[in-house]
């Protein structure tokens, strides 16, 4: 009988799993329900309604799935927390995920430092300057690195949870990373035209968040635009073919303080789900995100804005796969930009850029 109600419960689960790529959340909800009381895993189980939830922002929902798997006491590497107050003791925010994580949720260091005796940030060896220069920590240190004398731990992929955090919640005052000031970058500074830093593939994490380069190609075409490459990786030799419209921007990958600065002197960012995002997003930057039809949770199933980046404007797929509608959308909202630009329509004999 139990293996019986187990291949069930898998049946059921397998079944959840699909219709949440799918992004038929509701139906994936009742079918992680039903696989739950069919004997699987109910960490798995409510895992998968953790991420239903909070694609469909019910992140509340989402925090008592997260409760429940704490109250388990499953062994589990990301877990830091105590689960006690951060008042008067000395607290250390590891930051163990990627980079785009760390950027997204460092905007809580204010909110431990109001509350902790010391707040140390211990971020990636990237990240370490430009989380000192923006001042929200009392210490940042990198891995390796001497560690100050700490009370507490945090993993920094806990602080929404830790927080409560609702979508009406959401630190968004920004910009909470930035630099003092950045040095002119003449190839910025002498442009006249709309200036759009590009990013079209993410890592091989996640190979559906990436959009072959080819297919963007009819934007690079729009007058009054300058594009500048900002792409990391092996597929920076995708430029090859379009050198004459395209300026290879790239900066040294060790350290994120340069593409900051970059990002200080374009107009818009154009990217996919990368790291890149998140940093033009706590910046303050305008920044357009491209995404794959199955997002990642952060950015919701539905909606142009993000809650978490008052700047950042989303470009959905329709469905799997479908980049073509995505650079429909985007060629579209490119001239539009450029339009709005102008105080009066082009051709008249006082036409001149904002």
């Amino acid at each position: 009988m139990t293996r019986v109600i187990d291949s069930a419960g898998s049946a059921y689960f397998g079944e959840a799993e699909g219709l949440l790529r799918a992004m038929r959340l509701e139906e994936a909800l009742e079918s992680y329900a039903l696989a739950e009381r069919s004997g699987h895993d109910p960490d798995a189980c409510a895992g998968g309604r953790w991420m239903c939830h909070m694609l469909l922002g019910r992140y509340e929902r989402a925090w008592e799935e997260s409760d429940a798997i704490a109250a388990r006491c499953k062994p589990d590497r990301h877990r830091f927390w105590d689960g006690k107050p951060f008042e008067g003791r000395r607290v250390i925010v590891r930051c163990l995920h990627g980079l785009g994580d760390t950027i997204q949720f460092i905007r809580y260091a204010p909110l431990v430092r109001e509350r902790a005796k010391t707040l140390i940030v211990e971020a990636q060896p990237a990240l370490k300057r430009l989380i000192e220069e923006s001042r929200v920590a009392d210490a940042v240190i990198t891995w390796g690195e001497r560690e100050p004398e700490w009370d507490q731990q945090i993993e920094i992929v806990e602080l929404p949870r830790i927080f409560r955090t609702t979508l009406e919640t959401i630190p968004a005052k920004i910009p909470y990373l930035d630099l003092p000031a950045a040095a002119p970058i003449a190839a910025y500074d002498g442009a006249t035209d709309l200036k759009v830093g590009i990013v079209w593939a993410s890592s091989s994490y996640n190979p559906a968040r990436s959009i072959p380069l080819k297919q963007m190609a009819r934007i690079f075409e729009a007058p009054g635009t300058a594009f500048f490459s900002l792409q990391a990786g092996a597929e920076r030799s995708e430029l090859a073919l379009w050198r004459d419209r395209i300026v290879d921007a790239h900066t040294d990958e060790r350290c994120v303080v340069p593409a900051a600065a970059t990002l200080k002197k374009l107009d818009l960012i154009v990217t996919a789900d990368t790291m890149m995002a998140h940093l033009a997003g706590a910046m303050g930057r305008p920044v357009w995100t491209l995404l794959p039809f199955h997002c990642d949770w952060r950015w919701m199933k539905r909606g142009e804005d993000s809650p978490w980046y008052p700047t950042m404007r989303l470009f959905r797929q329709p469905r799997a796969g479908d980049w073509e509608s995505v650079v429909d959308r985007l060629q579209a909202a490119i001239e539009e930009t450029i339009k709005g630009r102008r105080l009066v329509p082009p051709g008249d004999p006082g036409a001149q850029a904002t």
